[in-house]
């Protein structure tokens, strides 16, 4: 197996493998995103055209058959830079495929251990990668994780910030139910004392009296003296 730096005459091998990648990938893709057509094979290899032999970030290196030459996997990514955090620089992997005739033979590792050797010369400490979600065999490698993106269409981001208008001011619910008149002798009035009882008075009705009326008699014995 010859493992080596990728060559400009190794672009069409490499994007037809990176064809393949694409549709392996698509097939496990939880979230159909992002998707991929001709259009994009054309953008890959005019990529990699513009930058093979040229562009010294460019990390990109293929396997090849002993005999036939034939590509067996490549491995392809860049020196990446960050503006926060340390390291400000650090290895990015981008894709990384082996033909199913070739795997299980450490084609893989093969790259990996050729592409680590050019980092280190680089300075790089740090390799980042990415991977579908649910897609588990990093962790199991031991790669750590610390960053999830996440995806949604315009329209639904504008959706969830638009403002809200202000919740309707509720009124007071009414009584269902009458309430029921309290026993005698408990208190009524909410403050733990019983009523006081209303005294009604009677008014006293003021007796009429009737005044007698003395009669003088008059006649010829009236005043008359003997």
């Amino acid at each position: 197996m010859i493992v080596r730096r990728a060559i400009f005459p190794d672009i069409p091998a490499i994007t037809t493998a990176f064809r393949h990648l694409v549709a392996d990938l698509e097939s496990h893709q939880l979230v159909p995103y992002p998707t991929h057509d001709a259009r994009t094979l054309d953008a890959f290899a005019m990529n990699l055209a513009g930058r093979v032999d040229v562009d010294p970030r460019l990390l990109l290196y293929v396997a090849l058959e002993d005999e036939s030459h034939a590509l067996l996997g490549f491995l392809g990514g860049e020196v990446s830079e960050r503006v926060l955090g340390y390291p400000t620089r650090y290895g990015a992997a981008h894709w990384l495929y082996v033909a199913p005739a070739a795997r299980g033979q450490g084609v893989a590792r093969a790259l990996v251990r050729v592409a680590c050797t050019d980092l280190a010369t680089l300075g790089i400490t740090h390799v980042e990668l990415a991977s579908l979600s649910g897609d588990e065999q990093w962790l199991r490698r031991g790669w750590a994780p610390y960053l999830v993106h996440y995806v949604l269409p315009l329209k639904a981001v504008v959706a969830g910030a638009a403002e809200r208008p202000p919740a309707p001011t509720l009124e007071p619910a009414p009584a269902l139910a009458v309430p029921e008149m309290p026993a005698p002798g408990a208190p009524a009035n909410g403050n733990g004392a019983a009523p006081k009882p209303v005294v009604v008075r009677r008014r006293r009705r003021r007796r009429r009296t009737t005044r007698r009326r003395v009669t003088r008699p008059t006649g010829p014995l009236a005043g008359s003296e003997s």
